[in-house]
């Protein structure tokens, strides 16, 4: 009921009764769910006023006051401990245990109702990703929404879905910044080089552009963000698990790859698991530490950037520390020696081919090529026989579950054709091609320019070991093709002096 109907209806009830009606709380177009809506929290405030002159509300019915419960019953609570009478036009008068039995069934069936639609608006939104739609919301900067006529009508109207086509106006923008930042560019820095209209947005809007890489690789991505209640967010994170995302790949154009959405999202969660781990403690920002991130013990433990130094350990006898350029500056000098050695080059493919041989699945793009055809195969034998059935909705659910298993099966057969294409290209790569490359992510580094020289210590700086006791260090080196590989520095090294 619209708040006009509402409120002619509790007029008739305050006429009735002898009341004369003294001040309204109206919430409109609110959830009822929600605690903080203005309007209640200014009735609470009411209620709790000695002065407010009035000792009886008038609620068109239960679920008009909330759809919680609890919320409801902590709102009925104050309202007797101040002396203030809740009346619901819905509920008869009757005696007070009577009434108190039927006030709690209503609220216990309006908050069914509200769990029961937001399940349903849920499972309708999910439903809309698993077919490759949006599930709402505008078009990530980058894109601009595309209408899709699903054929259905719906009161008389056409249901139009949306999916999402490149925006060429902001569209190399968002790749160019999104590939930065995949490479460990600065954000800053990548901002600037992006350009308009990046320029103008804060440090936390490019963190969501960030969290939001998938979309970016041409997926559409919905249940990333954790539900919000008046304390903050349901588990204390921003964010679910990845495991609880719902991913529909290939839905719409690519600004970048998967394995740079993958490296991007790889950084966003390691940062915030570090956080959470180091929860209590001031920390530099990584980025400003040239090593940040990737500075480890040997048994795991992490070296924290704070100020000029990087520290280990509790506070007192057993936390160790280190200047920055203590360790910053051998390790860029072993990096740069070993970017220019032609045994590192070497090194580097022959542990690259060798984990690709030990990775490599041989019959995967056959298999998978098998299993479309077995579903489409399937899927024609349920079709006909849908044709021959008196009530053929059940052998089309089936189809359209065939249907689905394909589209899958196809995306991992596009992935695997991807990979072994790379993996063929590969085999061709020399040892003067990878000295090559390094050379140039060794241009990268200039002593006057420190974000190009974290670039390029870390686009191949897996991670560099300190030892808190010995100092001695060593360096793992990663090469970024499917797989992957980590290799180790030809040799070790010790920062010359103690921290």
């Amino acid at each position: 009921m619209s708040p006009d109907a509402q409120r002619r209806a509790l007029q008739a009830v305050a006429s009735q009764r002898g009341l004369v009606i003294a001040q309204e709380f109206v919430d409109a177009v609110v959830s009822g769910k929600d605690d903080n809506r203005p309007a209640f929290r200014q009735m609470m405030d009411a209620v709790r006023n000695a002065r407010r002159g009035w000792s009886t509300i008038l609620i068109h019915d239960t679920s008009r006051l909330s759809r919680s419960r609890h919320t409801a019953i902590i709102f009925e609570h104050e309202a007797r401990r101040h002396g203030v009478a809740v009346v619901y036009k819905s509920i008869p008068d009757a005696d007070p245990l009577t009434e108190m039995v039927v006030r709690s069934m209503f609220q216990a069936w309006d908050e069914w109702h509200s769990l029961n639609s937001k399940a349903k608006g849920l499972a309708g939104m999910a439903e809309n990703v698993h077919q490759g739609f949006r599930a709402g919301g505008r078009a990530p900067t980058g894109y601009k929404l595309k209408p899709v006529f699903t054929g259905a009508q719906r009161d008389g109207a056409a249901v139009v879905k949306s999916t999402l086509a490149v925006d060429p106006d902001t569209a190399p923008a968002m790749a160019s910044y999104l590939s930065d930042r995949a490479l460990d560019i600065p954000r800053a820095r990548a901002k600037r080089k992006a350009g308009s209209p990046l320029v103008e947005m804060s440090d936390s809007t490019l963190i969501g552009i960030e969290w939001n890489a998938l979309t970016y690789a041409g997926h559409t991505v919905w249940n990333v963000n954790a539900e919000r209640t008046a304390d903050g967010y349901k588990g204390g994170t921003k964010r679910r698990p990845r495991s609880e995302w719902v991913i529909h790949r290939d839905t719409h154009p690519a600004l970048i790859d998967d394995d740079q959405a993958e490296a991007v999202l790889h950084r966003l969660e390691r940062h915030a698991a570090d956080r959470r781990g180091n929860a209590g403690m001031t920390v530099a920002r990584e980025s400003d530490a040239l090593l940040g991130g990737r500075l480890f013990a040997p048994d795991g433990r992490k070296w924290w950037a704070e100020s000029d130094r990087y520290r280990i350990g509790a506070k007192g006898a057993g936390q160790r520390s280190i200047s920055k350029p203590q360790i910053e500056t051998p390790v860029v000098r072993q990096v740069l020696a070993d970017l220019g050695s032609a045994e590192f080059a070497t090194r580097l493919l022959e542990g690259t081919r060798r984990a690709i041989e030990a990775s490599a699945d041989p019959g995967l793009v056959r298999r998978l090529r098998d299993q479309v055809a077995r579903l489409e195969a399937l899927a024609a034998k349920m079709l006909d026989m849908a044709a021959n059935l008196a009530d053929p909705a059940p052998a089309l659910r089936r189809v359209d579950e065939l249907e689905r298993e394909r589209q899958e099966a196809i995306a991992q057969l596009r992935d695997a054709e991807q990979v072994a294409e790379e993996l063929r290209a590969f085999a061709d790569v020399s040892a003067v091609d990878v000295a090559a490359a390094l050379s140039k992510v060794a241009e990268m580094a200039e002593d006057d320019d420190r974000d190009g020289l974290r670039s390029a210590v870390l686009s191949v700086v897996d991670r560099v070991e300190l030892d808190p006791v010995t100092l001695e260090a060593s360096i793992e080196y990663r090469l970024d093709t499917p797989p992957g590989v980590v290799v180790a520095s030809p040799r070790g090294f010790e920062p010359r002096s103690l921290p």
